[in-house]
C-alpha cells in the first residue's frame, strides 16, 4: 500500500535549513538569542506578556501544573483528548476527572467542566480541540476562583472574538510536533501575564536553578535547543499564509461533507479556526475502520481522529466513563491537511472518501 497524500507533512524548506546551519555556525546550541527571539514572537502573537519555551508539548503541560502548586486533589479534563493532559495530571500527584465533551466542538464545556468540580479539584484544562477555540470566558466565569490551563498545543493561530489561542487561562501551553500547524521538530512553550509563574516556570525547565549553579529546587531539563527556535521563527513567519491554504483545503472538505453523509467538528460563534486538523465522523452504524481502510488503500493517509481517556489502558484505573467522547473516537477520523496539498490532492481526497462511504 502506498499512500500518495500522507495525513500530514511539516511545511519546511530552505529557510528553515538556513536558519538552522547559522545557529551550528555560532557554536551557541541552547538558551540563547534565538530561543528568546522565539519566544518574543510566541508571546506577541499569542497577546501574553511571557513565554517560556520548553521541550515538548507534554513538558508545557506538567510544567505549567507544577508551576501553578498542583500537587494532589483532582485536576479537571476534557476525556477526548492525546493522553498528555491525563497523564501529567498523574504525574503530580493528582487524579485526572475526565469531563465528557460536547458533541458539536469536541469541547469541554463551562457547564460540564462545572458540574464535575468538586472541593477536590485543584486545576482544570480546556483544550482548544483541534484548533477549536474553548468556551474560555464562560469556562472562566463558571469555575471562579480555580486555576485553568489552556491546552493550545493545537490552537496557534486560532482566536475566539478576535483574541488568541494561547491567551485564554493562568497559563496556556503549546505543542510544536510535526502534527502541529507550526513545527519546531519537537518543542513546546508555556505562556503566562503572571511575572511570579513566568519566573517558576523558567526556573522548573533548566533543572531547578534560579540563577547559574543556584539550584532552588529539583527539577528536569525540558530547554528548547536554538536549533528548533531557529526552524520554529521561521515557520512563525509563514504562520498566516500556511492557516490560509489550511482553510482553502478545510472548505473543500467542508463543502462535501453533506452529500457524503458525514459530520464535521463544529466551530463556535466568534471563532477563527488555524484547521490544525480536521476530523469527521462516519454515520452511526457505518463501519468507520472499514472507511479508514479504503482510503488507505486509495493512497489516502487517513486514520482515527483522537483517543477517549476513560478507555486508554493508562487512565483505565479511574474507572470514568464519557460516553459523548467515545462515540466520537469510534466514529471519527482525520483526513489530510496541510499547506503542500495541490486543488488536485484535494479533490482525489474527496473522490476516495465517496468510494469509502460508497
Amino acid at each position: 500500500m502506498t499512500i500518495r497524500i500522507p495525513i500530514a507533512r511539516p511545511e519546511l524548506g530552505p529557510e528553515e535549513s538556513a536558519a538552522v546551519a547559522e545557529v551550528l555556525a555560532s557554536g551557541m546550541l541552547i538558551s540563547g538569542r534565538v530561543v528568546a527571539e522565539f519566544e518574543a514572537g510566541l508571546a506577541e502573537r499569542c497577546g501574553r506578556r511571557h513565554c517560556v519555551a520548553v521541550a515538548n508539548g507534554t513538558a508545557a503541560l506538567e510544567l505549567a501544573l507544577r508551576a501553578l502548586g498542583v500537587d494532589g486533589g483532582e485536576v479537571l479534563v476534557p476525556a477526548l483528548s492525546w493522553p498528555s493532559p491525563g497523564h501529567v495530571a498523574e504525574w503530580v500527584g493528582a487524579t485526572p476527572r475526565l469531563v465528557d465533551i460536547d458533541p458539536g466542538t469536541w469541547n469541554g464545556t463551562a457547564d460540564a467542566l462545572s458540574a464535575a468540580r468538586t472541593d477536590a479539584t485543584r486545576c482544570a484544562i480546556a483544550i482548544d480541540q483541534f484548533g477549536v477555540p474553548a468556551e474560555h470566558p464562560a469556562i472562566a466565569a463558571a469555575l471562579a476562583g480555580l486555576p485553568i490551563v489552556e491546552d493550545a498545543a493545537c490552537a496557534i493561530g486560532s482566536t475566539l472574538d478576535g483574541r488568541p489561542c494561547g491567551s485564554f487561562g493562568d497559563v496556556s501551553c503549546l505543542s510544536f510536533h510535526p502534527r502541529k500547524v507550526v513545527t519546531t521538530g519537537e518543542g513546546g512553550a508555556c505562556l503566562t501575564d503572571d511575572d511570579g509563574l513566568a519566573e517558576e516556570l523558567r526556573i522548573l525547565r533548566n533543572h531547578g536553578q534560579r540563577a547559574v549553579g543556584d539550584f532552588a529546587r529539583s527539577g528536569p531539563n525540558e530547554r528548547l535547543t536554538e536549533m528548533q527556535a531557529a526552524i520554529g521563527l521561521v515557520q512563525l513567519g509563514r504562520l498566516d499564509g500556511m492557516i490560509r491554504r489550511r482553510r482553502e483545503i478545510c472548505d473543500a472538505y467542508r463543502e462535501a461533507l453533506p452529500g457524503l453523509g458525514l459530520a464535521g467538528q463544529a466551530h463556535p460563534a466568534g471563532a477563527a479556526v488555524n484547521e490544525q486538523t480536521f476530523g469527521v465522523v462516519v454515520a452511526a452504524g457505518m463501519d468507520r475502520d472499514a472507511v479508514i481502510a479504503s482510503l488507505q488503500a486509495q493512497g489516502i493517509g487517513a486514520g482515527i481522529l483522537s483517543y477517549a481517556l476513560t478507555r486508554i489502558g493508562s487512565l483505565a484505573h479511574l474507572g470514568q466513563s464519557a460516553p459523548t467522547a467515545e462515540d466520537v473516537v469510534d466514529r471519527g477520523l482525520a483526513l489530510p491537511v496541510y499547506p503542500a496539498m495541490a486543488d488536485a490532492d484535494v479533490a482525489d481526497v474527496i473522490a476516495a472518501l465517496a468510494v469509502a462511504v460508497g
